[in-house]
C-alpha cells in the first residue's frame, strides 16, 4: 500500500485529536480592571484585593480582576466617568462620589445623621440602602455592595477644634463633590474646594488650616504629619460603595453574577469586621508621631449638630424621605 495512503488516517487522528483537547481545556480566562483610591495598606483596598481574590477562586480562575490603587487609573469621580462607559469595570469610590449619580445616596451621608455604627449598619443592610444602590443603575452602575467607611472627624494644623467658636475663620478643605462645601460655612468656617491630590500641599503650604476625614485614610495619606490635630467630633458616618459598570455586568451571566455579588458582600463583611483595629492602628500611629487627639464634649456636639440643620431643609423630596427611613432605623427607635 502506497505510504501516502497510510498516512491520511494518521493526520485525520491527529487533527480528532487535537479538537478534542481544544474542547476539554479551561474555559477562556477574562480579566477586568478595578480602581480605588488609597494605598494598598489601607482596609478598604484590602477589601478590595480580597474580593478580587475570592473571584478568582470561586470562578475557577475564570474571572479575573486587576486591582490598581492610588488613583492611578484616575480620581474617583474621573474613575466613576469611566466606568459609566465601560473603561473601567469595577470601582471602589466614597458615597460623596457616588452620590452625584443617584441623589439618594446624597441622603445616606448627611451630617449627625446616625447616632452609632449599629444606625448606619442596619440602613445600609436593609431595604434603605438596598433602594439607594439600586438608583444608580439608571446612570450606568450597578452597585455590588457598600463598604463601611467610618466616621468623619476634623484635623487642623495649627491647633484644636474643641468647640464651635474654634471654627470660626479657619479655611477647611474639601473635595468638589462634597457636601461639606455646604455645611462648612454653617460653622462659621470657609470651604475650600480641592482635588484630592492638592490636600497635602494645600495642607503643606497652609492655603488650607485643616480638612476632615475618617482617621485610617488621615494617617494612610500622610496628614498627620502636617495637621497633627485630630478631633473625635464624629460628624458624618460614612460608607464607600463597591460599583461595576453596567456595560461590564451585562457580560456577565446570571450565575457570575450571583458569584460576584456573594463575593462583594463577603469581602463588606470581612473588612467591617477589621475596621475598627485599622482605626486603632492609626490612632496609635498618629499618637506616637505626636499628634493630639482631642475629643468633642457632648454639649459641643449639639451646637454643631444644631448649626448643621439646615443642609435638611434644602434636600429634595426624596431624599427627605430617605431620611425619614434612616431616622426610623436609629437607636432611639428600637
Amino acid at each position: 500500500m502506497n505510504n501516502s495512503l497510510r498516512r491520511v488516517p494518521a493526520l485525520l487522528l491527529l487533527l480528532l485529536l487535537c479538537g478534542c483537547g481544544r474542547g476539554g481545556e479551561t474555559a477562556e480566562i477574562r480579566y477586568y480592571r478595578l480602581a480605588s483610591g488609597q494605598s494598598a495598606n489601607h482596609l478598604a483596598n484590602q477589601a478590595c484585593e480580597r474580593f478580587c481574590s475570592l473571584v478568582e477562586k470561586e470562578s475557577g480562575g475564570a474571572i479575573q480582576i486587576i486591582p490598581s490603587f492610588e488613583n492611578e487609573l484616575g480620581t474617583d469621580a474621573s474613575a466613576l466617568e469611566q466606568c459609566v462607559y465601560g473603561g473601567i469595570d469595577f470601582v471602589r469610590t466614597p458615597l460623596s462620589a457616588a452620590a452625584a449619580y443617584a441623589p439618594q445616596l446624597s441622603a445616606l451621608q448627611l451630617p449627625y445623621e446616625y447616632t452609632s455604627d449599629e444606625h448606619l449598619f442596619r440602613v445600609l443592610d436593609g431595604d434603605v440602602g438596598a433602594d439607594a444602590m439600586d438608583s444608580l443603575e439608571e446612570q450606568g452602575l450597578t452597585g455590588l455592595s457598600y463598604f463601611y467607611a467610618g466616621y468623619r472627624c476634623f484635623f487642623t494644623t495649627d491647633k484644636p477644634i474643641t468647640g464651635l467658636d474654634d471654627m470660626q475663620g479657619l479655611r477647611l478643605g474639601t473635595e468638589d463633590s462634597s457636601q461639606m462645601q455646604q455645611i462648612i460655612p454653617q460653622w462659621g468656617a470657609v470651604a475650600v474646594t480641592l482635588p484630592p491630590d492638592e490636600f497635602a500641599l494645600a495642607l503643606r503650604t497652609h492655603r488650607i488650616d485643616g480638612a476632615e476625614s475618617t482617621l485610617p485614610t488621615y494617617v494612610d495619606s500622610g496628614y498627620y504629619l502636617l495637621a497633627p490635630y485630630w478631633t473625635y467630633d464624629r460628624h458624618s458616618y460614612n460608607a464607600d460603595v463597591l460599583v461595576a459598570s453596567s456595560e461590564t455586568w451585562a457580560e456577565f451571566s446570571p450565575e457570575e453574577q450571583q458569584l460576584l455579588l456573594q463575593c462583594a458582600a463577603e469581602a463588606a463583611s470581612w473588612q467591617r469586621a477589621h475596621w475598627q483595629g485599622a482605626e486603632v492602628k492609626a490612632m496609635l500611629r498618629a499618637s506616637r508621631s505626636g499628634c493630639y487627639m482631642a475629643l468633642l464634649s457632648e454639649e459641643q456636639t449639639e451646637l454643631f449638630r444644631d448649626a448643621a440643620q439646615p443642609l435638611y431643609e434644602h434636600l429634595s423630596e426624596t431624599q427627605k424621605e430617605v431620611v425619614r427611613r434612616v431616622r426610623a432605623l436609629s437607636d432611639e427607635s428600637d
